[in-house]
């Protein structure tokens, strides 16, 4: 399973493979219980601990963008979780 933080332009990304997926989704799912999801034409926005994040699994390698620097530290965190 492949985990991984990449710096795109300011932000990071949550890279995975497509077998970390579901661990990644069940992680955000019990840790913030405030997730929301709303597709949006090519991706889909997740919303948590409130921040926004742009969700994408395009060529099977899926990824989480953030749109903040708060969610930069989410998503370090949940990286950091799986390290």
């Amino acid at each position: 399973m492949r985990i991984e933080l990449m710096q795109v332009g300011d932000r990071l990304s949550l890279e995975m493979d497509s077998a970390g997926l579901d661990a990644v989704r069940a992680f955000i799912g019990q840790t913030y219980p405030d997730l929301t999801t709303r597709v949006a034409g090519m991706v889909t926005l997740i919303c948590f601990a409130g921040s926004e994040f742009l969700f994408e699994n395009e060529w099977d390698d899926p990824y989480l963008l953030s749109k903040t620097a708060v969610g930069d530290e989410l998503l370090k965190a949940i990286c950091r979780h799986f390290s």
